[in-house]
């Protein structure tokens, strides 16, 4: 019989298995995103002014200079965590499309297989004709649907890239204005003291305007969308997308068994090895 019995055609288990990707592009990034992943620290502490309110003037530098130190040393660190953010993207893609080659290799690797199978099994003009129709039909819907998944990954990973960039961008205005208003406090403080005001005033209001200033950065943080809600979305879309690939990348091939059957007089009653649901391409 010219056409074998071997297991019905899968849902393009070359790319599925593969092209899911994880979400440790994960990026719930920030204190507050669902799933698991490190957290995305702003400055989350007003920094603390350690010296006796009536010495203070007196060891401005040293009060001042540890709170300074600390802001640009958090900021540093945000920025660097950030950056290391999109890194671990790119990699996590890296790999996705390298595993996803290597099931592409494996899978073409099979139907080269079966393609040569079925070309021993032809040996008529007419049935030789059939086969390479039938192989040009299959080798299309391969290419439609890998082809398919592809743009759902180039979509996934451009949405996720936008939305943690937009977050990110959104933290760190937040992160820079906090550390201006530091800036600006300690400025004021040291203006105070040269013009005579109360040590113990000066280390007040500059705590005070320490005070407001993570408050407000507390507030900006709180406003910035979560990246997680636009994972769920662009995780749906993608599965929405793949699913429909591979429900397309059946039915093609299903069509292509059945026309090769018609040309070459095969029917379900004279063949259960040529079931409607069997065909010669087992992983696409």
């Amino acid at each position: 019989m010219l056409i074998p019995s071997l297991a019905a055609a899968r849902n393009g288990a070359d790319d599925a298995q593969a092209a899911t990707p994880t979400t440790s592009p994960e990026v719930h990034s920030t204190s507050g995103d669902s799933g698991s992943g490190k957290v995305e620290r702003l400055p989350d502490a007003t920094p603390r002014v350690k010296v006796e309110g009536g010495q203070f003037c007196l060891r401005f530098t040293d009060a001042t200079g540890t709170v300074s130190s600390e802001t640009s040393d958090r900021f540093n660190k945000l920025n660097d965590n950030f950056a290391t953010r999109g890194q671990k993207i790119d990699s996590d893609f890296a790999e996705l499309s390298q595993k996803q080659g290597q099931n592409r290799a494996e899978a073409n690797s099979k139907l080269t297989t079966k393609f040569a199978e079925l070309d021993a099994k032809a040996t008529t003009a007419d049935q030789k004709a059939a086969v390479a129709q039938y192989k040009a039909s299959v080798l299309a819907a391969v290419a439609k649907r890998r082809a398919a998944v592809d743009a759902a990954n180039d979509t996934f990973k451009a949405g996720l890239l936008l939305a943690v960039t937009d977050r990110q961008a959104k933290l760190k205005a937040a992160a820079t204005t906090y550390k201006s208003a530091v800036a600006a406090a300690l400025a004021s403080a040291k203006s105070s003291c040269a013009a005579g005001t109360a040590p113990a005033t000066v280390r007040t209001n500059l705590k005070a305007a320490l005070d407001v200033a993570r408050a407000n950065l507390e507030t900006a943080r709180k406003s910035v969308e979560k990246v997680g809600p636009n994972l769920d979305t662009l995780k749906a879309a993608r599965k929405a997308a793949v699913d429909k690939a591979n429900a397309d990348f059946k039915a093609a091939v299903q069509a292509a068994l059945a026309k090769l059957k018609a040309a070459l007089g095969v029917t379900a009653s004279n063949s259960p090895e040529a079931s409607p649901s069997s065909s010669p391409v087992s992983t696409p």
